[in-house]
């Protein structure tokens, strides 16, 4: 007689509540003939069947009713739970959020909250609590009633996605090459640390919007082949005084510099030119004194987890899916109010994507009714994602749970549903989805390689396309290698160091700072060098080694091609230095033994064109000489004018017939520069003299400020230079200049400079030459 009143007074308070949540609902007549004892036990019903927890507690919070569900999360049974304290299932923390939501109930206000409870074996179970105050027929509040959700299944998917999003991420931040994403417009839209250094840019913000179509530094023919979706690969010159020029940035760096550049349009499906979503540049200093930046960006933050913030719809219907029954939070959901749907179909709600999957789930739910002989538990159907339309036209996503109401014989006679506006858990869903493939596409389509490994047992996880084009292996091929595989893949003399580095990094080793060089074996046989770093990082849940790679056999062939080519030079400097001088003294010395014995004036003339040869030839010998050490010297801060002044001078006493004039416009110019700053600038006052023809031989020498450094002007009244030579003087290959501006555009590259030629009166070429020199300021003075 207890348990049956126990029930009812129960019954009676759910029916009390419900009937407050339908006041507004027309009932029709076959509710108005059922009794209080028939209408709570339709009620009762009604609970026992969600698929969520329903409990209600007293204003002592004690538990008066829980449904099977609410038990079965916790790990017990309803008995175990009723008459416990609500406390007795929480800790600490979650006692402190479940009073503050009880405090709101105690003032009439419905909450929802995550809650997480303890299980009865201990473990925790996170939860969606969605509670309301609990009105008595007097009005007064007798306690409350929730609706508890179980979103484990939901937080261990989104970390998912997280961890996978943010291992590609990770790879592109912490990529040793500059890669910068410009969008279908060649807009920049990020870069990373890396490409910033490059460019000397200290924060991105300063650029981004720059466009890749109005880099000077970019040849036409690069830009028609973008335009027209071509994927290019060069190498260009980059000079960053145009970038100043122009405005387009912000940067640290002068001068010039070599790049490697790689620029893959991104593409749409379908692949045509029309279809460009974006385009992707990697760059790669080649500089021989370029600086690559190690330090690595500090690991993003994950993204939050969403939270539900809209209150479950409860629904019936039969089994044409008419609508019988909603509860008043579906205005929240679909702006409608109750009574406006009721009697409407589901269907006449929901995208025409969805109608097909909610009729098939009704189709084989009742096909497996008339199959099974076995009774049917309550609540054990998968839950359904569909999409239903707002009375605005809008759509919505909803994740909707069901089972069948059933009569005395337990034949299925309509359905009880819970829809919850699933929109933001799937907007998140998309998100990290795209995030996912936007730094996948920017790995597959890198010019780098990157590979993950395990180091024991040695195990391939992963590899980008540019990885296994190295070894001239498919990316299938490749993550199916077996440990000895790999390990024939390596240099036998490099196969210890490779295994040593790999199990110190494992061990927890600092990256190296500089690259590690191995030696490796193609799928022809052909062996090829590549430049390594690697890291520890974690995959897929477990330790692994992040390997980045370059291919680096094309530069150190290069570079041995330069070395035999440099041993030879010097060889034949050497040879001029000593043997070819050794000779040439013996020519001097027995022209003056011949000098003695001659007295015919033709002969004693011709002996002396001989003998100014020969000095003219050791002249050269000992110009090309003094520059031997030229890059080996330091630089350092150097004061122009006095220089200047110097060289002057001397050439003025070497040259008492000529006229040379200087004036200095900047008295305190400082450059960085060394000794061989006298030779460059007696190199050129040299050639203004002794290639002027004229009777009255003038110089001009003029020092100036020009931008981020000074301009040195050397001019000369002499027959000048024509068009065509202009542009070639400078060409080792054809050595119309003579070695002593040879010499002294070697020494302006040194500088960071240029040097230039021109007519010294524009359009009058045979009045004269001028040589222009610019060198950049010393770094330490700030500009006026």
């Amino acid at each position: 007689m207890g348990k049956i009143q126990s029930e009812y007074n129960l019954s009676k308070r759910l029916r009390s509540r419900v009937i407050l949540l339908m006041t507004d609902t027309p009932q029709n007549n076959s509710h108005s003939e059922l009794s209080n004892e028939e209408q709570a036990l339709r009620y009762r019903a009604l609970v026992e069947s969600m698929n969520d927890g329903f409990g209600v507690i007293d204003n002592d919070k004690i538990f008066t009713y829980v449904n099977a569900r609410f038990a079965s999360i916790l790990g017990y049974t309803p008995k175990d739970v009723i008459g416990k304290h609500i406390t007795d299932f929480l800790d600490e923390n979650n006692r402190k959020i479940l009073r503050e939501n009880i405090r709101r109930r105690s003032e009439g206000q419905s909450t929802q909250y995550e809650l997480e409870w303890t299980k009865k074996n201990g473990e925790v179970v996170p939860t969606i609590v969605s509670g309301a105050p609990l009105i008595g027929e007097d009005g007064e509040i007798q306690g409350s009633f929730a609706v508890m959700t179980d979103i484990t299944e939901i937080r261990q998917s989104r970390v998912a996605l997280e961890e996978s999003s943010e291992m590609m991420k990770t790879i592109f931040e912490e990529s040793q090459s500059g890669i910068e994403l410009f969008d279908e417009n060649g807009i920049l839209i990020t870069a990373n640390k890396a490409a910033l250094n490059i460019g000397g840019i200290s924060n991105i913000q300063d650029i981004i919007g720059f466009s890749l179509f109005d880099d000077p530094n970019l040849p036409s023919d690069i830009k028609a082949q973008l335009i027209r979706g071509e994927r290019v690969s060069f190498e260009s010159e980059f000079d960053f005084d145009k970038v100043k020029e122009a405005g387009l940035y912000k940067t640290s760096r002068s001068g010039k510099i070599v790049l490697d550049s790689f620029i893959t349009p991104l593409k749409t499906e379908n692949g045509t030119s029309g279809g460009i979503r974006g385009y992707l540049s990697q760059l790669f200093e080649k500089t021989e004194h370029r600086r690559v930046q190690e330090a690595l960006v500090d690991t993003e933050k994950r993204y939050q987890l969403l939270a539900e913030n809209v209150s479950d719809v409860i629904f019936t219907s039969d089994l044409e899916l008419n609508l019988t029954y909603l509860s008043t939070s579906i205005e929240l959901l679909l702006g409608y109010t109750s009574d406006e749907l009721l009697g409407i179909s589901l269907i006449e709600l929901m995208a025409p994507e969805s109608v097909w999957i909610a009729i098939e789930a009704i189709r084989n739910a009742l096909e497996s009714e008339k199959k099974s002989e076995k009774p049917h538990s309550r609540g054990e159907a998968p839950p359904l994602e569909l999409r239903l339309k707002k009375k605005n036209g809008a759509l919505v996503w909803v994740e909707v749970t069901r089972t069948f109401m059933r009569d005395e014989n337990d034949i299925p006679i309509g359905v009880l549903g819970v829809a919850r506006n699933i929109e933001e858990r799937k907007l998140a869903q998309v998100t990290l989805i795209n995030s996912e493939l936007k730094y996948r596409t920017l790995v597959d389509q890198s010019f780098q390689g990157i590979m993950i490994v395990q180091a024991l047992p040695l195990k391939i996880l992963y590899t980008n396309p540019a990885f296994a084009g190295f070894l001239e292996y498919s990316v299938e091929e490749v993550l199916v290698f077996s440990p000895s595989e790999i390990q024939n893949l390596i240099h036998p003399e490099d196969l210890d160091t490779v295994m040593s580095r790999l199990q110190n990094l494992m061990a927890g080793d600092e990256p190296k700072r500089d690259p590690m060089p191995i030696r490796i074996f193609q799928k022809d046989g052909d062996m090829q060098w590549l430049e390594m770093f690697g890291r520890k990082v974690e995959f897929d849940g477990r330790s692994a080694i992040q390997l980045v790679a370059m291919n680096v056999t094309d530069r150190l062939n290069a570079e041995r091609s330069i070395r035999t080519q440099k041993e030879r030079a010097m060889l034949y400097l050497d040879l001029m230095s000593h043997d070819f001088r050794n000779q040439l003294q013996i020519i001097l010395g027995s022209t003056m033994v011949m000098e003695a014995r001659l007295t015919d004036p033709d002969d004693r003339r011709i002996l002396g064109q001989v003998v100014s040869a020969v000095e003219r030839c050791q002249r050269m010998i000992s110009k090309a000489k003094v520059t031997e050490p030229l890059m080996s010297v330091p630089l350092r801060p150097t004061k122009l004018a006095p220089i200047l002044e110097s060289v002057v001078m001397a050439q003025m006493d070497l040259y008492k017939d000529a006229d040379i004039a200087i004036t200095l416009k900047d008295a305190d110019a400082i450059i960085e520069a060394d000794d061989f700053l006298e030779q460059l600038f007696s190199n050129l006052i040299e050639n203004a003299i002794e290639h002027n023809p004229r009777a009255e031989r003038q110089v001009w020498v003029q020092l100036r400020k020009n931008g981020e450094g000074y301009e040195i002007s050397i001019a000369d009244n002499g027959a000048g230079i024509s068009e065509s030579l202009k542009r070639e003087i400078f060409d080792v290959s054809r050595r119309y200049g003579g070695i002593g501006l040879h010499q002294s555009k070697q020494i302006c590259d040194k500088y960071g400079g240029r040097i230039s030629v021109r007519d010294r009166v524009p359009d009058h070429p045979n009045q004269g030459v001028e040589f222009v020199v610019w060198i950049p300021r010393h770094r330490g003075i700030n500009s006026n």
